[in-house]
């Protein structure tokens, strides 16, 4: 028979490292959990422990709005998780850096085109499922992890290898179909 005797938490990082001049800022940044924006998923998802992490964060890392977005973006998952897509960023608040010649939307493709195949994201099976991310502008595909112009795109031989633009000598480009 085991036994055991937990001994209490005597922690004393239970109380948020803030500041008396930077808590109030930080509870209202965080308390953007109330708002309406995030009630459609309040009564699924209470957001008051989410708002306790976020300070208890914020205050920790000196008011960083990163630890504010990350906890958002929790929240925002876990409602996704009960069925409720929550739009939530935009320029100013916790925007997403999407890289050039691409833009953030909350609901990207799950298998967007790229060189390699430039109908994927049509051909695709739609899920209801969305997950925000960014996508490549019009007549952008994308090619190793960048959004590049379709005309930069290599092309397929004979027995439909593909070959990047880069990896074609003049000759073999003359050969190939685009």
């Amino acid at each position: 028979v085991l036994s055991c005797s937990c001994l209490s938490d005597l922690r004393e990082d239970d109380v948020p490292p803030c500041t008396a001049e930077n808590k109030p800022v930080i509870e209202s940044q965080c308390n953007v959990l109330k708002s309406d924006k995030f009630k459609a998923c309040h009564n699924l998802v209470k957001p008051e422990d989410f708002i306790q992490i976020c300070i208890y964060d914020m205050c920790q890392y000196d008011g960083m709005k990163s630890a504010l977005c990350d906890i958002v973006q929790f929240y925002v998952d876990t409602c996704r998780n009960h069925g409720i897509t929550i739009k939530w960023r935009n320029s100013t608040f916790c925007p997403l850096p999407c890289p050039p010649h691409s833009y953030y939307t909350d609901c990207i493709s799950s298998c967007p085109s790229t060189c390699n195949d430039i109908f994927a994201s049509s051909l695709c099976e739609k899920t209801e499922e969305c997950t925000e991310g960014c996508e490549c502008d019009d007549n952008y595909v994308l090619s190793n992890g960048k959004c590049v112009p379709l005309s930069n795109c290599g092309c397929r031989d004979d027995d439909n290898n593909y070959y990047s633009v880069s990896s074609l000598s003049v000759e073999q480009i003359s050969g190939c179909e685009t």
